[in-house]
């Protein structure tokens, strides 16, 4: 199943919202405080491990008023056989649905309900349901990958290096003691493993395809060198932050739906690729791409180059007035005027996409004509 719409009603700066998600992408664009994130939050607050509580509730709405929670609710559908089954074991009236609305209205389990055909009824557990949903996983930070690990660190499988525990997984390794064999085994596990992840990387990274990643064992120690066409084997900390985050990013996507189920996930990405050139937001956003062809990702963003503009659809931009975080569905109307006006994107910017540009001054009414040809013909 999918998330196929999301309401959002009194949380933080949004009062009241509608959202259509997309099957695989939903962009959310805008400038700084608009309220991108409060979006994503909200979402993730779906989650019963969550609190979800007066303290979040927008002051713009009625519910602030009443001293009443934030409500959040999802429309799913796309259901598979297997959804089906799950939910015909809850109820066997849910088995022929098309649609459900789970809705949470405060911090309790008993906050969550169902709304079938505009009746809405009370859950008397919610386990059941969360076990079929996608898992929500959000994503505002990543931990980025080391110089160096101790090999107790890996084998306690401590949060502080999931990096370097999914980098070797990606490699092939699912027990880290391996390559820590002092043998022949261990020394070509740990060669092996350098070559699966350098070809892997290779695939996704196209600013520098030399690029080279070998893993080193000294005694207790995994040491983590990258090379390229200029530089002999170094560390990660002579890498720029863009590249370790984009490596980083990639490592543990990749760790976390090797083995998933088709929807499984439901991702929440806040300002991926803050600190890459734009040719590698480019890499990522065919990463991205390439991940939602297994799990639904929303992601906000206030660059350009994080866009895919063969899919406008998908783009949603974000803006902030009196009532608070608005949102409008269609940023490429009047070739993208609304995300233009939302960054701040200007005719004077034009320079960063081209060598050259033109620039024409048209009489007003050949402007106008000129106005209704360029519409029909869009």
């Amino acid at each position: 199943m999918v998330v196929s719409n999301v309401h959002i009603q009194g949380f933080k700066s949004i009062n009241k919202l509608t959202l259509p998600i997309d099957p695989k992408i939903t962009v959310f664009i805008g400038p700084n405080e608009s309220g991108k994130t409060n979006i994503l939050k909200s979402i993730e607050h779906f989650r019963p491990d969550l609190p979800l509580n007066t303290i979040q509730t927008c002051q713009y709405s009625d519910l602030y008023q009443n001293g009443t929670p934030p409500k959040i609710t999802l429309e799913l559908t796309h259901f598979s056989r297997e959804d089906q089954n799950k939910l015909g074991k809850i109820d066997a009236s849910f088995r022929s649905l098309n649609s459900i609305l789970l809705k949470r209205e405060g911090p309790r389990l008993t906050d969550y309900k169902i709304q079938i055909d505009n009746k809405t009824m009370n859950i008397s557990t919610i386990k059941p349901f969360m076990d079929i949903l996608p898992k929500i996983i959000y994503f505002d930070s990543i931990a980025v990958i080391k110089d160096q690990v101790h090999m107790d660190r890996l084998l306690e499988g401590n949060e502080d290096v999931r990096t370097e525990r999914n980098l070797l997984k990606i490699g092939g390794i699912e027990d880290p003691s391996m390559i820590f064999e002092d043998s022949t085994k261990g020394r070509r596990a740990a060669e092996e493993t350098g070559r699966e992840i350098t070809r892997r990387i290779q695939e996704v990274w196209t600013q520098e395809p030399s690029l080279e990643i070998k893993l080193r064992v000294n005694g207790k120690l995994l040491y983590i060198d990258f090379s390229d066409a200029t530089t002999v084997y170094d560390t990660p900390k002579s890498r720029s932050l863009g590249f370790l985050w984009y490596l980083s990013f990639y490592i543990n996507f990749i760790a976390t739906t090797n083995e998933a189920k088709a929807n499984e996930y439901l991702f929440l990405l806040d300002e991926p690729g803050l600190h890459l050139h734009p040719s590698g937001q480019k890499d990522l956003t065919h990463l991205l791409e390439d991940l939602s062809q297994k799990n639904q990702l929303i992601y906000t963003t206030h660059s350009p180059f994080m866009i895919n503009r063969d899919n406008a659809e998908r783009v949603r931009v974000v803006t902030k007035g009196e009532k608070g975080t608005e949102v409008k569905n269609e940023a490429y109307q009047e070739n993208w005027k609304p995300l233009r006006q939302s960054i701040g994107l200007t005719v004077g910017d034009l320079f960063f996409f081209s060598n050259k540009g033109i620039l024409l001054e048209i009489p007003p009414k050949k402007s106008a004509l000129f106005g209704k040809a360029t519409k029909k013909k869009g």
